[in-house]
């Protein structure tokens, strides 16, 4: 084995030999050039014992290019960067995570009010509302301890400190479009989350890299976003935040029962007198608008969900949807029927993973059966948000941390496989994409076919039980969109079908 290593140019009579070993304590290269200044020595008292010689070497340390530099100066750049990559804990680390927090609030800020045609304002309502979160945060730190005499005790509010989740932001952004009375709702920002287009799973890989490294592991966890919204965590959230921010006292609070019926209405594809219907069970009910205000609760969890303006609108949605088809309306029922017949009884997502597909993209939600084949279009489509969205979201690489041989392989890989051609391609394939409204009218279309094929109207005595399976379809259809379980949606229709009865009673009474 060669006992030559490789170093700096040796440079003596012009030699440029880099191959040195060591000769009796000094530094020679291959030709016999001895390094000046380059002297190992032994500064040890000899072992008579041991049968050797033991010695202490000075080992020089050499840069990119080969020059050695000081010791002390590669001991003190070691020792910055370490600092740079320590991890900070307690009172500096809770600082850094709201940091870290609000870097993504205005992340998501920025794609609403870019992508979906959110006004300038509202970035500035949700950081009035961030301020009012911070300052309950203040408050919960200066509470009283437990051994102070005084009469302003901490109330049950602000015993405990508000723990802050991604749901945390969803629920800002939420109630700050409720103010500005921006038609959008609870089930719009579920369809974001799980189509990865609002900043929500791995959120961290967001935030810039110096705050990455020093923000401890535990506070990864929570802007990682976890799993999808399930079983009402979002309703339990958003009412906490509602009190934690006194949303009521300073901002406007009411949820348009109108836009959301609307808005369920074309989700589901039923005819749009429905609209007029559900108003009008409202009005029996004896709702006002307060009924339709963002709930508050300064508990973590809601026990009467029912509370929630948005499934409050759901179920209301539902019952006027059941109680229009024991009218017996001939229209009406033969509608349903063919809307039955068209959609088909798929059931609901079985996990939250099924509910991230089905939320994702329009082509998840097709029944992938023998009678509803995916067309060429559909599976492109579907194809091109898996390689476009779901796959860069889900394996989002870290590219300002990569070494320089992680970079060069990265750039080798992509010259011999060059996409270039691609964007181009679906470019063009993108614009023959139909739209919104195109999908609506051809969905209605289906259903129209299916009633003009002669779809026939059952006896009287089975309209219940044509209720009861577009009632079952139609707690199906809403839960996944709302993130909430059928029995608890199931919940919110029993409620409220007891006060229209218990209204409806006290007003033949009354009369």
């Amino acid at each position: 084995m060669s006992t030559f290593f490789r170093g700096p140019v040796c440079g003596t009579d012009n030699c440029r030999s880099r191959l040195w070993r060591i000769i009796d304590g000094r530094r020679t290269c291959q030709y016999g050039h001895v390094m000046e200044g380059d002297v190992e020595f032994n500064d040890d008292e000899d072992d008579i014992n041991s049968m050797g010689v033991i010695t202490r070497r000075l080992n020089l340390t050499t840069n990119a290019t080969g020059s050695f530099r000081s010791s002390m100066s590669s001991q003190s750049q070691l020792n910055q960067k370490e600092d740079a990559n320590q991890k900070v804990y307690g009172v500096e680390g809770e600082r850094l995570f709201l940091r870290c927090f609000q870097h993504i609030l205005k992340l998501q800020c920025t794609w609403l009010v870019e992508h979906q045609n959110f006004p300038p304002v509202f970035a500035d309502v949700v950081k009035l509302m961030w301020m009012r979160f911070l300052k309950s945060l203040e408050v919960a730190d200066r509470r009283p301890t437990a051994g102070d005499d005084s009469e302003n005790t901490s109330t049950e509010i602000l015993e405990r400190k508000p723990r802050l989740s991604l749901l945390s932001s969803i629920c800002l952004l939420y109630m700050a479009n409720t103010h500005l009375r921006v038609p959008i709702h609870s089930c719009d920002y579920i369809r974001w989350i799980c189509s990865m287009e609002l900043v929500y799973f791995k959120a961290n890989l967001h935030l810039p890299a110096p705050w990455r490294k020093q923000l401890p592991n535990y506070y990864h966890q929570i802007l990682e976003g976890g799993k999808t919204p399930s079983e009402g965590q979002f309703f339990h959230k958003l009412a906490h935040m509602c009190s934690v921010v006194q949303v009521s006292s300073c901002f406007s609070s009411y949820v348009s029962y109108e836009a959301l019926t609307l808005k369920l209405l074309f989700a589901v594809k039923l005819p749009p007198q429905i609209l007029f219907d559900v108003k009008e069970l409202i009005t029996i009910s004896g709702d006002d608008d307060s009924s339709f205000c963002l709930y508050e609760n300064h508990r973590e969890r809601v026990q009467r969900l029912y509370l929630c303006a948005d499934l409050r609108v759901a179920a209301y949605f539902i019952l006027a949807v059941r109680y229009k088809i024991l009218q017996n309306d001939p229209f009406f029922v033969n509608y349903c029927l063919a809307w039955l017949e068209v959609e088909g009884f798929e059931d609901s997502p079985a996990t939250t993973e099924d509910l991230v597909t089905k939320l994702s993209h329009d082509a998840a939600s097709l029944p992938q059966n023998n009678h509803h084949p995916w067309s060429d279009q559909q599976t492109t489509d579907y194809l091109d948000w898996m390689e476009k969205h779901f796959l860069p979201a889900s394996t989002k690489t870290q590219t300002e941390t990569q070494t320089i041989d992680h970079r060069i392989a990265s750039k080798k890989l992509y010259s011999m496989f060059p996409l270039d051609r691609a964007p181009a391609e679906n470019a063009e394939g993108g614009a023959t994409r139909p739209s919104y409204v195109d999908k609506i009218q051809e969905t209605y279309l289906e259903i129209s076919d299916a009633l003009a094929h002669g779809v026939r109207v059952p006896r009287q005595e089975q309209t219940p039980k044509l209720a009861q399976l577009t009632e079952a379809r139609l707690l199906r259809e809403i839960s996944y969109r709302f993130a909430v379980s059928q029995p608890q949606l199931r919940e919110c229709l029993a409620h409220l079908q007891t006060r229209i009865c218990k209204t409806r009673n006290s007003t033949n009474c009354a009369s």
